[in-house]
């Protein structure tokens, strides 16, 4: 269940990210319109949507690529802890903005935090989870490698 919804979650940062990257200026409209804003007026510069593309979707897009790689496979379940710190990170700084810019909370901004906190709270389980089930694998074979080995121990003597 866990994983289900770390999957659609990577899915749709990675949808999000890419849409980002391809329009920058639709999202900043649409992202606007959900906070309750007045829509922008001004100019952006080439650097500004840059660096909208490169935060917004680029960062966003890979954190949906590395949950995705890291979600089945053990051998790369460590990376969902730093994964979580930054889901973690983003929706403190999400909430730190509800306190510390005062005024009317609009439903993106908590719906938006909450989604990243509970995400970063599923990835540290499920990451807890498999770190748990590789090391009892590998317990399980460092036994059978021992038994193994005592048995031809055994038929030496």
């Amino acid at each position: 269940m866990i994983r289900h919804l770390l999957l659609l979650i990577a899915l749709g940062n990675i949808g999000f990210g890419i849409w980002v990257m391809i329009e920058p200026r639709m999202v900043i409209d649409q992202m606007l319109k959900w906070q309750g804003s007045e829509p922008y007026s001004g100019v952006l510069s080439s650097a500004s949507l840059g660096e909208m593309r490169a935060l917004m979707g680029g960062l966003v897009a890979m954190l949906g690529v590395v949950t995705l790689r890291a979600l089945w496979n053990p051998a790369y379940a460590a990376w969902l802890q730093p994964m979580a710190w930054c889901y973690l990170g983003t929706a403190l700084a999400r909430g730190s903005s509800l306190f510390l810019d005062g005024g009317s909370y609009s439903r993106y901004t908590i719906i938006s935090a909450a989604i990243e906190g509970g995400t970063a709270l599923l990835l540290g389980v499920h990451s807890q989870r498999m770190l748990r089930e590789a090391e009892q694998e590998l317990e399980e074979d460092d036994e059978e490698y021992d038994e193994e080995y005592e048995d031809e121990d055994e038929e030496l003597e």
